[in-house]
């Protein structure tokens, strides 16, 4: 991932530039965040089409709304750090980020959190 974390925000959240399905996308690094979502705007370019999730499930966002998650994006070509992955991306309409990227994709690129 490009970039780095902005003094304003968050120590523990991370915002830069990361590769998903050849796109360089514009994205929150969550530790706080289980899963990983992607808008569908972005989403539209990556040329998969989205499943229907079996059971859809609210997201709560920071400012308090909940939005109904119910498709995902399965086996998304993700680059990050320079280390290759694949990830299920949870489509959530959003404005400020392209993707937030959570536990799941940090972990199976072995990254290492200092709490």
């Amino acid at each position: 991932m490009r970039g780095c974390q902005n003094s304003e925000a968050s120590p523990d959240i991370v915002t830069g530039i990361l590769t998903v399905q050849s796109n360089d996308v514009y994205s929150l690094i969550d530790p706080g965040s289980t899963l990983s979502y992607v808008t569908p705007y972005v989403a539209m370019e990556f040329g998969i089409e989205p499943e229907q999730l079996y059971e859809p499930f609210s997201v709560s966002t920071p400012v308090g709304e909940s939005i109904l998650a119910t498709r995902v994006y399965r086996d998304c070509d993700i680059t990050l750090r320079g280390r290759d992955t694949v990830a299920d991306l949870i489509e959530l309409r959003m404005v400020d980020f392209d993707v937030i990227m959570g536990m799941d994709v940090l972990y199976s690129c072995f990254s290492k959190l200092d709490c």
